[in-house]
């Protein structure tokens, strides 16, 4: 009696757990349902113009990606090079400009115009404007309007100042540099590039560095060689720059950047000095020894290390390089086993395997 009473207690439970779950899911599937019925209301105008928009967005894309339109936009930046280089050639001569040259400048800004329209409207506004060669080109194409603006109100003397935001359109010839990243022939120059991005932030601490100990040598110039010199009229009497460059700390740092840094007449200076007083070799030695083997060194060292590092961080140029190998050994294999295949089948059988390794000197290197 008391189990029947249970079981009919579990029974009435089931049933009542499995009417709830029904009722959940009947209105969890009507919540879908109603869901997918108010997605599902969208007007086939209003469906097909968003097709249209999104077939129109992945046009550009395809554009604003393609090789043709970089190469071509680098051979425009090249020549755009070319004519700013003749225009301000003129105008220093007081010439006046070649209309061609003139002309294609114009057009050149027309097609930076269009090329940045069209990466902003493939890409994503949004996106791209947090690149900075993209604000780059706003700031160069704004300046040349800018420019037209300018020429348009009347030939002035301050309006003639500012041609000099024409050259501004120089800075876009750093955009070549991606096009280095794709063409896989050019890897000792894209390895150059790539380090030069890579260790500009190590180079400007560098710089520091090399600055600072260079102060340091040239406060104990000011303070120990500067009065050694003022007792010397008569050895400087030809060389003025020699008689003022321990006058203060910035002459002394011109000095140590002149003969020690780019090696330009260092016994000019420190030969007479040592001659009147051998102790002040420690100085001029001690400067040269501290920057040249030490700090340049040391910059070199670490520049070439920071490369290495972030060398092996960067995957998705290592794989590149990786899949670049692996096309060529497979273009290089391609042409060993057509050598070998003396019947032309496209086919290569064991005897032909055989022939090929003792015959062929490239097979036999592969197998060693």
């Amino acid at each position: 009696m008391i189990q029947t009473t249970f079981s009919d207690k579990a029974d009435g439970n089931a049933d009542a757990d499995s009417k709830q779950s029904a009722a959940e899911r009947g209105r969890r599937t009507s919540v879908v349902v109603g869901e997918f019925i108010k997605g599902s209301e969208m007007s086939s105008q209003k469906s097909l113009s968003l097709t249209a928009r999104a077939r129109a967005q992945r046009c550009l894309a395809w554009l604003a990606d393609s090789p043709g339109l970089a190469n071509f936009m680098a051979g425009v930046i090249v020549v755009d090079a070319i004519c700013t280089w003749v225009d301000i050639d003129a105008r220093a001569a007081d010439a006046p400009p070649a209309d061609g040259a003139l002309l294609f400048l114009d057009l050149s800004l027309a097609l930076y115009t269009a090329e940045l329209v069209i990466v902003l409207c493939g890409r994503g506004a949004l996106k791209m404007l947090t690149d900075w060669i993209v604000l780059l080109d706003i700031i160069v194409i704004l300046c040349g309007y800018f420019e037209i603006v300018l020429n348009a109100l009347g030939p002035t003397d301050w309006v003639d100042r500012l041609h000099v935001m024409r050259a501004l359109r120089l800075a876009r010839i750093f955009r070549l540099l991606r096009l280095f990243r794709r063409i896989r022939a050019l890897r000792e120059l894209q390895k150059l590039v790539t380090m030069m991005a890579t260790c500009f932030r190590t180079l400007a601490w560098s710089f520091l560095l090399c600055f600072v100990i260079m102060t340091i040598w040239a406060m104990l110039l000011v303070e120990v060689v500067h009065p050694i010199i003022e007792g010397m009229p008569d050895t400087f009497v030809s060389c003025a720059f020699c008689r003022e460059s321990t006058g203060s700390v910035m002459s002394a740092n011109l000095l140590l950047f002149k003969t020690v840094i780019a090696g330009d007449g260092w016994g000019d200076v420190a030969v007479p000095i040592i001659e009147h007083s051998p102790w002040t070799a420690l100085i001029f030695v001690g400067s040269l020894l501290t920057l040249v083997f030490g700090v340049l060194n040391i910059i070199i060292a670490v520049v070439v290390d920071t490369f290495a590092e972030a060398r092996l961080k960067d995957v998705e140029n290592l794989a590149e390089e990786m899949e670049h190998d692996l096309e060529m050994n497979r273009e290089e294999l391609q042409e060993l086993f057509q050598r070998i295949d003396k019947d032309g089948s496209g086919q290569l059988s064991l005897e032909e395997l055989i022939t090929g390794a003792r015959r062929d000197p490239v097979l036999q290197s592969r197998l060693r």
